[in-house]
Parts: C-alpha cells; structure tokens; sequence
C-alpha cells in the first residue's frame, strides 16, 4: 500500500516542481511544453509523441524493525536536435532531485533519506536525451499484530 500511495505522491510532486519548465517536442504545433509525468513506463506506442515526460517506477524496498525503505528510479527524456539537450537534461534532473531534497518530506508521512543517485549514459538515442535517477525514501511498516487470529492469518 505504501509503495502506490508514494508513488502517487511522487508524481503530483515532480508535475508541481517541474510545469515551469518547457521543453522541445517533435510536434510543430505544440513546439514547446512541460514534460509529462508517468507512473510506471511512458507508453511505449506513442512515447515519441510523450517525450519530453519523466517516468517514476517502483524499484525495490527494505525493511528494518520500525521503518520500510522504498526506492523509486526517475527515467527523464527530453527532445533536442542540438548539442543543448544535454544541458537542459541534466539541469531537469537537478531540479527535481534537489526539489525533493529541499521539500524532505513527500506525501503526508514518506520521509526522503538524502539518498541519490543519478546519471546520463554516454550513448544517448539522438534526438532524444535520456537519464535516470534512484531516490531513497523510508515510511513506517505496517504492523500486523493482533490480526494472526482468524482471517487471513488463522
């Protein structure tokens, strides 16, 4: 449960930090627009015609005695037939990783944990720039005590 509660939250956060910014798309009618922000996977079929777009998926979680780990990858892709793309690409990714380092807390109790990574391979699918990010969040584990008697667990 807390893994699709997050990751809703995660996606209205980076919409909300990031509808500021423009970004160049394939479409000569709508040649600038903020990126769209997906759960799970940007649509395969039209993901030419979504990009730019960032896509924020679960990736793995841990657990300790009180408290459950969640990390989530940012897959980021922009448009850009110039050698800028890459810039603007790794000033979005700056921007949300340090929008949720600034904020801390994402949703009403998922706590960021100061951990991130994020890179740009060195082979890019030209016209297109693509980049990821891992973000660490932690998030109280449910308890389950006192329910081991009928139901589910008797």
């Amino acid at each position: 449960m807390n893994i699709g509660v997050l990751e809703i939250a995660l996606k209205k956060f980076v919409e909300e930090n990031t509808r500021d910014l423009l970004f160049l798309t394939q479409n000569k009618k709508d040649s600038k627009r903020p990126v769209k922000v997906f759960s799970g996977f940007i649509p395969p079929n039209t993901a030419e015609d979504e990009i730019p777009a960032i896509a924020i998926r679960f990736n793995k979680g841990d657990d300790a005695s009180e408290t459950r780990y969640l990390y989530f990858d940012l897959y980021f892709a922009i448009f850009n037939k110039e050698t800028e793309g890459y810039k603007e690409l790794t000033n979005l990714i700056e921007r949300v990783i340090n929008r949720i380092s600034e904020e801390k807390y994402i949703g009403d109790y998922f706590v960021f944990e100061d951990i991130a990574e994020y890179e740009i391979e060195d082979e890019q699918p030209y016209p297109f720039w693509i980049g990821n990010a891992r973000i660490k969040f932690s998030a109280p584990k449910p308890s389950y005590v006192g329910h081991r008697e009928g139901g589910y667990f008797g």
